[in-house]
């Protein structure tokens, strides 16, 4: 091997190993395009992939440059052999990302698969979520700019040692806009903090739609920190069905794409490189990820077009100390033959005309009231729901 091999070797591995390009290339005396160009050839499958090539021009000028063509595909392959793995353009761009390697559009990418004749992945057999018919309290289809947020708490998972940590998700249904808050624990505080976090960058929705998981929800007539919080900057709290997770069907997708093509990728040397490389996913993501629904563009590309300003959060806010003195909740629950609805451990009984329906409990917390409804039902109470403080 000769030397000129054995720099280019050492250029990538120490680039690999997290060195900026530009300190690699000042160390080795070389440009900053010259260790982009072999960290852009590097190929793990490829043991000649450090010897020099052919400067012979290419023939197809109007292509995008063969070197990125073959790291386009060497990744695609790559993420093909892994049966977990997203295999997309935004998940091939977001390892060239990885690289240091500026990418190319997704939608060239696109071409360039289509190009070499890359067949699509079959998707795997699923048991998908199939609508029975029974109609359900959901909200408006088209949805304005932080109206509604889909939240979800993942983990939890770890690093290396046994260091646990979680992913507090957030996705504003209006702008496909999301956020990643990396905490420690599942503690209310810790839970409240970070829901502030993300609504510093993302804006106050109007709207938080939540699964059951008593951090967020509370119990034995106890709200959580988590919804003191949102109460205390003016917004609603909605509770989704029991075991329905699909409810929150955004932010669940969102998910997968969080661990597939983020935390299993990638190796963390501790808590806060994963929180840096968390936010990094997280601006990828809003910069690269096209949304059907937002007409073929990505969050960045809509915001601009929305005449949008979010509402933050007071630079001085802080987390409560005691239950605001006023906010709505709302309790989405499918009533089953036992005719039972549970709502913060309390059981009440419902008429058997409700039985495979769904009713929304609202609780009113200025009055400590519940009312409880069914959108395809004539039937409602109202209920004395005194909260323990």
């Amino acid at each position: 091997m000769g030397g000129a091999e054995q720099e280019r070797r050492e250029a990538v591995m120490r680039v690999l190993s997290g060195e900026p390009p530009s300190k690699v290339a000042s160390d080795l005396g070389r440009t900053d395009r010259w260790v982009r160009k072999w960290v852009a050839r590097y190929d793990p499958a490829d043991a000649a992939w450090a010897e020099e090539r052919s400067r012979a021009p290419k023939t197809q000028a109007h292509r995008t440059e063969q070197e990125t063509e073959e790291l386009v595909l060497k990744i695609r392959q790559r993420l093909q052999d892994n049966p977990w793995a997203q295999v997309g353009a935004v998940a091939i761009a977001w390892e060239m990302e990885k690289l240091k390697v500026t990418p190319p559009t997704t939608r060239t990418i696109e071409r360039i698969l289509s190009r070499a004749g890359v067949p699509k992945r079959r998707a795997r057999n699923r048991d998908r979520y199939v609508p029975k018919g029974t109609p359900y309290p959901g909200g408006p289809l088209v949805i304005k700019p932080n109206a509604v947020h889909e939240i979800d708490l993942v983990g939890p998972r770890h690093l290396q040692g046994a260091l646990p940590f979680y992913a507090l998700n957030a996705v504003d249904l209006g702008r496909r806009r999301a956020g990643v808050e990396i905490i420690q624990s599942k503690e209310e505080w810790q839970v409240a903090e970070g829901l502030v976090s993300l609504w510093r960058r993302l804006g106050v929705p109007g709207r938080a739609k939540f699964d059951n998981g008593q951090t967020f929800q509370g119990r034995g007539r106890h709200l959580a920190l988590p919804v003191w919080t949102c109460l205390a900057l003016g917004v609603k709290v909605r509770f989704i069905p029991f075991a329905e997770p699909w409810r929150n069907p955004v932010v669940e997708h969102f998910n997968d794409t969080f661990d597939k093509q983020f935390f299993r990728t990638e190796r963390f040397s501790g808590l806060a490189h994963l929180k840096r490389r968390a936010r990094a996913f997280e601006r990828f993501h809003n910069s690269h990820h096209r949304y059907s629904i937002l007409k073929g563009a990505t969050p960045d590309e809509i915001e601009p077009t929305l005449r949008f300003v979010a509402r933050l959060p007071d630079d001085d806010f802080e987390l409560p100390t005691a239950l605001p003195r006023r906010g709505l909740v709302e309790f989405v629950r499918l009533i089953r033959s036992d005719r039972t609805l549970k709502v913060l451990g309390s059981k009440f009984q419902t008429p058997q005309a409700l039985v495979h329906r769904y009713v929304t409990a609202t609780l009113h917390v200025r009055t400590q009231r519940l009312v409880i409804e069914s959108r395809d039902h004539p039937w409602r109470e109202e209920l004395s729901f005194p909260l323990k403080l």
